[in-house]
């Protein structure tokens, strides 16, 4: 088990209406998205169904859920599916 992290993440849309412009979560490192995306869920079962189909920005670009370690100073973002007309 590495040491604790605090990770603030951005949300938008559906996600934001439900939480807030942000949610601060504190993670063992490393910080994978795939945790991330976990500990988010847990916040709500309301938003569980919309954070299967989100992707999760970091520093501004998608990644997927093993592409790579997060750090404190990375900027996070969760981005729901785009709906409307």
């Amino acid at each position: 088990m590495g040491e604790l992290m605090q990770i603030t993440i951005k949300l938008f849309a559906f996600l934001q209406d439900q939480l807030g412009p942000t949610v601060t979560v504190e993670l063992d490192s490393p910080v994978t998205v795939e945790k991330i995306f976990s500990a988010v869920a847990k916040q709500s079962l309301a938003i569980k169904a919309v954070l299967e189909n989100s992707r999760l920005a970091v520093n501004q670009e998608f990644v997927s859920e093993n592409e790579l370690e997060i750090t404190p100073t990375d900027e996070i973002a969760i981005i729901p599916p785009v709906s409307g007309g």
